[in-house]
């Protein structure tokens, strides 16, 4: 699994003093870890979580999910 920004870069840039946030990635393959079960797994770190996936009019799946907890933000 391949987190983005390195940490290195990430290093890098909390030296650099410019923002109070980071967000950081990885990408996790489906047949790895379905959606449904990263959600249950961050249910357990957090009470906020969060997914948005991505669907074209016609297909059952989406190809993308997007998945964060603790926003810094909510929409209610």
């Amino acid at each position: 699994m391949e987190f983005l920004p390195t940490l290195e870069k990430a290093k890098e840039i909390a030296a650099e003093n410019k923002y109070k946030v980071l967000p950081v990635s990885c990408e996790i393959l489906s047949d790895i870890c379905t959606p449904i079960e990263a959600m249950k797994i961050l249910k357990n770190v957090s009470t906020h979580c969060y997914m948005l996936e991505s669907a074209q009019a016609n297909e059952k799946w989406g190809r993308y999910t997007f998945m964060g907890y603790d926003p810094k933000l909510e929409i209610t």
